[in-house]
């Protein structure tokens, strides 16, 4: 895999501007700004703690910020909720994938596509899901809990990409998954971005690998942005690699 350096669109898909998230009493985020341009892959990387789940729950709609704004598409969707953005082309890919275990795996992509009416069209991204991810066509029918951590994973993504989202936003996709799997995940994600233009903000603990494929990068702190640069130039920065690339 190899960095691009610069994004392939110039104008903001997704912008957050001075938000403030909380959770009950623990402000999570803290005046928030950040800037996703389309066509571009955004890493958002940070310790643990540091804000980053919260932020993909903030622009998806699954909380509601106190303060400042989300734009998506030019739209102020602050506070809308998580199935209109996915009416609207926003996906997301919650840490820990939540597939529904009890569901088979061609259950799973149906119910990602609750939105879309046209069963051709459900049936045309479910053949699609599969040739991205020939392991899923292989248990199309076996359910989704019984299968790996890293099957889950391709289940989540492709149930995600049923329909066919303009913006994806990945939490934590190698968690728990063997190098084999990352490998094979972070792959895919290049190629979405590539081939079908998808644009992603993804959070990621293995900074350097989600550097690696990103346009773009930010560095997440207590709730605060400390740190936005392209991602290579990030990747080089001292600091980030001690902080988040283990280098000594």
């Amino acid at each position: 895999m190899t960095a691009q350096e610069t994004g392939t669109g110039t104008a903001p898909l997704l912008e957050l501007r001075g938000v403030h998230t909380y959770y009950g009493q623990i402000h999570a985020l803290k005046g928030l700004d950040m800037t996703v341009k389309e066509g571009e892959i955004v890493a958002l990387i940070g310790g643990n703690g540091a804000g980053k789940t919260t932020t993909l729950r903030t622009v998806s709609g699954m909380m509601k910020p106190r303060a400042g704004q989300v734009l998506y598409a030019g739209q102020d969707v602050t506070g809308v909720p998580a199935h209109t953005l996915l009416g609207r082309g926003m996906s997301h890919v919650p840490e820990g994938r939540r597939i529904f275990p009890q569901l088979s795996v061609r259950e799973n992509l149906e119910v990602g596509a609750y939105s879309v009416t046209d069963r051709g069209l459900i049936e045309q991204r479910i053949q699609e899901g599969f040739a991205l991810f020939p392991r899923l066509k292989e248990r199309e029918n076996q359910l989704g809990g019984t299968m790996s951590g890293g099957e889950q994973q391709m289940l989540a993504i492709a149930r995600a990409l049923m329909v066919n989202p303009r913006l994806l936003l990945l939490d934590e996709p190698s968690m728990g998954l063997s190098p084999l799997f990352v490998e094979a995940i972070f792959d895919i994600v290049q190629m979405l971005n590539r081939e079908r233009g998808t644009t992603i903000l993804l959070v990621e603990q293995n900074a350097s690998m989600a550097l690696g494929i990103a346009h773009h990068g930010y560095v997440l702190q207590t709730g605060e942005i400390r740190l936005s640069r392209a991602a290579a130039e990030l990747a080089r920065d001292e600091t980030v690699r001690k902080a988040y690339l283990g280098d000594e």
